[in-house]
């Protein structure tokens, strides 16, 4: 009786030990994330709203509505050296949006440095999004770099192509909105 209960005692230590240590995916996410670092790409958290969220997740058990939001990571890029007037905008993932990508809508309607109806540009960012990870929630273009958002996915990590399509991804998207800088100064200086 007495080496049962030991034995137990040593299943509970050993069981409490186990349960706090990261999992492999969870040590796989960190080495990713320290991996992204060293390229210049820095990580945070951040969370995002679920605009394509079902409707008993948007409205409470009592009728009151409410913003589903989700917590993200965020893969941000810098520019080498910052452009005077680079494009900014947020586009966030909506099923129904049409405008400027379809399946992306323009958060806040805050559009600085391009224009809607610049047809080439969008075309350039909707490739640069449709070779990301999959699991993308937010693209973002400001002052001073690019970013992506969204989650980690499982399979992408494991296959291990996640930050290399990301980073190409992003360098494309940072290199189109330098050329996008320089052409807003042209057009500045030749009024």
């Amino acid at each position: 009786m007495e080496w049962l209960i030991i034995a137990l005692l040593l299943l509970v230590g050993f069981g409490g030990v186990a349960y706090v240590l990261p999992s492999k995916f969870q040590r796989r996410v960190s080495q990713l994330r320290l991996e992204a670092r060293k390229q210049g790409i820095f990580t945070s958290s951040r969370t995002i709203p679920d605009l394509d969220a079902d409707a008993e997740d948007r409205v409470t058990s009592g009728g009151k509505v409410r913003q589903r939001e989700d917590l993200c990571v965020v893969y941000d890029l810098s520019y080498r050296n910052p452009p005077d007037c680079p494009p900014r905008w947020q586009l966030v993932r909506y099923k129904k949006s049409q405008l400027p990508i379809p399946g992306w809508l323009l958060r806040e309607n805050q559009l600085i440095g391009v224009q809607l109806s610049d047809a080439a540009y969008w075309g350039s960012v909707a490739a640069n999004i449709a070779e990301m990870p999959a699991i993308c929630r937010c693209v973002v273009s400001h002052d001073s770099g690019v970013s992506w958002i969204g989650t980690e996915s499982k399979n992408a990590i494991e296959e291990g192509k996640f930050l290399q399509d990301l980073t190409a991804s992003l360098e494309s998207l940072r290199d189109l909105n330098l050329v996008a800088s320089e052409s807003n100064i042209e057009d500045e200086n030749q009024k």
